[in-house]
């Protein structure tokens, strides 16, 4: 209860900040709009490529119709290829359905073999800029409904905000991703692959999100990242960064372990050409276990590079030492009584992560990797965590695209025993893939298909539901239907 009570608390600080910048703006005269900005980008599929910009004439991303991206390579958000060059404020509704067949539902107390069930989720992104304010928000919403009956419904919420208020030599950045599932997201269906929740993501680095990179039974759970960032700017080659972070991880229907992290970081960014950028930061993390009596320090030093060519090619990498204290109560009976002692170990490992995206004629690339220190995906009291997502994506012509994915999760635990699990240091390998085809049929309504296998193996015996052993496989076959209105400017 005390990490839902400090997530409210969270929200509620955020709210109190944003709503007297907002009805400040209310209050003040707009300008006109600009007649010769760019128009409104019209829906595009969320598996199409990068390339394909809602453009008739043409699949080939124009640079020239792009803002580069200047967020701060020390800063909370990975690199983009930047954003399309528009002043105007809109927002636009949609509407999804999907079907699934799966050889293994994950259900908790079922093992019936293939099952189906049914997705529906609506929502809305909107995007608003009114004087210093840049707000965006992606929100879907529906329901997860067993067609067997052999599975409880699942309850879809995600919400990805941000707002952006830019002022002379600073500017404040105010992040908020939410997800209430009934999956883990990392290489499910919930995720970037197969039918993504909305139409885009925020993008936040590693240690800002709470890891899910363990394949586990279905059930609610919550998982929720709130970060405020501040960037000051020293001179026109040179920047001061500050972040904050507090995330959680809550599970409403699994006996898992239920953990929060909160810290900050502070960088230094330094612009050598108009390409790259070089920086130096320091980073802290507390992890606390709300049903488990463990504790995280961890201290990370990166040193990092970065590049951005607007249209084709965004790149970091950030690496360092990465120094974790964790300590555990030891509860010992003797002659004299039960008592409770400390053991505090301290542990000295290496930290990196790194993202690239670049983007062909008609094709899009993205990779990433991170390794480090994480919470243990609510199966282990902290981990180190080995992650690796990628993707291809491809226009094959102009209405069909597709989509190839690749996940991978590796966590070793800390040598700390857990309630419910079998060894302190046991290996999880997590593996998931995704291929699919989407085809956009007018300009509001796409069809889409896909494959998705998971795959988790470890070097010691777990189970998933009535499932146990030492490997576990999910096959799912996904068809998608989705219908999303043209962009509507207020």
């Amino acid at each position: 209860m005390r990490t839902i009570r400090r997530t409210i608390w969270a929200a509620i600080c955020m709210v109190g900040m944003i709503a007297p910048i907002t009805m400040a703006q209310q209050q003040s005269q707009q300008p006109p709009a600009d007649q010769s900005a760019p128009p409104i980008p019209a829906y595009r599929s969320p598996l199409a490529s990068a390339a394909d910009n809602g453009d008739d004439e043409g699949l080939i991303a124009d640079p020239h119709k792009m803002i580069p991206d200047d967020r701060s390579l020390t800063g909370a958000e990975r690199f983009s290829l930047g954003e399309l060059a528009t002043g105007h404020s809109y927002w636009q509704p949609h509407v999804d359905f999907t079907s699934t067949i799966s050889s293994n539902g994950l259900s908790s107390t079922t093992n019936t073999g293939w099952t189906s069930w049914s997705t529906f989720y609506g929502g809305i992104d909107l995007h608003r800029v009114a004087g210093n304010s840049d707000l965006s928000m992606l929100y879907s919403g529906g329901a997860s409904v067993s067609n067997s009956g052999s599975s409880n419904t699942g309850i879809i919420q995600n919400l990805q905000f941000a707002d952006r208020l830019a002022y002379r030599h600073a500017t404040l950045s105010l992040i908020d991703q939410l997800n209430y599932l009934p999956e883990n997201a990392f290489g499910s269906q919930f995720g970037n692959t197969g039918t993504p929740l909305g139409t885009g993501s925020n993008g936040l680095q590693p240690g800002l999100v709470p890891g899910q990179s363990i394949l586990t039974t279905s059930g609610q759970r919550l998982s929720n990242s709130f970060v405020p960032e501040v960037d000051v700017k020293l001179t026109s080659r040179t920047s001061l960064t500050f972040v904050g972070n507090y995330s959680l991880l809550h599970f409403f229907d699994n006996d898992l372990l239920n953990y929060y992290s909160a810290g900050g970081r502070m960088g230094y960014d330094r612009q050598l050409t108009r390409k790259d950028t070089i920086g130096v930061s320091y980073s802290f993390n507390a992890y606390r276990y709300s049903n488990f009596n463990q504790s995280i320090d961890d201290h990370v030093v990166y040193v990092s590079y970065g590049r951005r060519v607007t249209g084709k090619l965004a790149f970091q990498i950030a690496a360092g030492p990465e120094y974790t204290i964790f300590e555990t109560p030891i509860t010992s009976t003797g002659n004299t009584g039960t008592g409770t002692a400390s053991s505090s170990s301290s542990h000295l490992y290496w930290s990196l992560n790194t993202s690239l995206t670049y983007q062909l004629r008609r094709t899009g690339l993205g990779l990433t990797y991170a390794h480090g220190v994480s919470g243990g995906s609510g199966v282990q009291a902290g981990s180190v965590a080995d992650t690796v997502t990628g993707s291809a994506t491809r226009q094959l012509s102009r209405t069909f695209s597709g989509i190839w994915s690749l996940s991978y999760g590796r966590n070793n635990g800390l040598t700390v025993n857990a309630p419910g699990s079998t060894t302190a240091n046991q290996t999880f390998d997590y593996w998931s893939s995704n291929v699919g085809l989407s085809h956009t049929m007018g300009r509001t309504m796409n069809l889409g298909l896909n494959y998705l296998l998971q795959y988790q193996n470890s070097n010691s015996a777990f189970c998933v539901g009535p499932t146990c052993g030492s490997s576990f496989v999910v096959n799912q076959i996904m068809v998608s239907l989705g219908w999303h209105e043209h962009p509507i400017p207020f």
